[in-house]
């Protein structure tokens, strides 16, 4: 049986990026001590703030 989580994630999504796009992404990750993938769920949330501000 699987792990019970608060807020499971159910959907995987991936694209292509070139590697200085890698390595940026993973000196960002380090120096705040997160993985890729909550660093992007971080900046989607950024980007959700961003616009319902300049939507209000």
């Amino acid at each position: 049986m699987g792990k019970s989580v608060e807020n499971p994630k159910r959907y995987i999504i991936s694209c292509r990026i070139s590697d200085q796009e890698m390595e940026v992404l993973q000196e960002i990750a380090k120096s705040h001590g997160t993985s890729i993938s909550t660093l992007m769920r971080r900046s989607l949330n950024l980007l959700e703030e961003t616009q319902d501000r300049v939507q209000a």
